[in-house]
């Protein structure tokens, strides 16, 4: 399955960080090498951290062009901005954790195996010390 993970966040949330990290110890590797579903449906997630004075909401789309689920994960500027580099990788692995399940609920006509998919996501989180 192909996994995306993108930011769109102030430079002070220093969510660039973050991604570099999933890149740098081949996440995108071990996932790319697993398959959740018969439709080979590949998920796109942007890390989103803006100033809450431009007032930004979720986005959630599934492109049946692309077959690709698009999502962001909203995380709050001011929390990841007085985070350490730890904290921040915590958070993001807690948000996902959280609200992927619930966005890919949304979508009854996927067949995906969400269950094992979090199982997977989750141990790489662990593995890698950000849970």
């Amino acid at each position: 399955m192909r996994i995306d993970i993108l930011s769109d966040s102030d430079l002070e949330a220093k969510l660039g960080d973050v991604t570099s990290v999933l890149n740098d110890t081949g996440f995108y590797k071990v996932f790319e090498t697993k398959q959740y579903d018969d439709a080979n449906i590949s998920i796109c997630i942007v890390l989103m951290c803006r100033d809450p004075i431009h007032k930004f909401t979720q986005r959630v789309r599934f492109s049946k062009k692309e077959n690709c689920l698009y999502m962001d994960i909203m995380l709050d500027l001011d929390q990841m901005k007085h985070a350490n580099d730890d904290l921040r990788k915590r958070i993001v692995a807690e948000k996902m954790l959280d609200e992927i399940p619930a966005i890919i609920g949304r979508y009854k006509n996927i067949d995906f195996d969400l269950q094992r998919f979090l199982f997977d996501l989750k141990n790489w989180f662990e593995q890698h010390k950000w849970l």
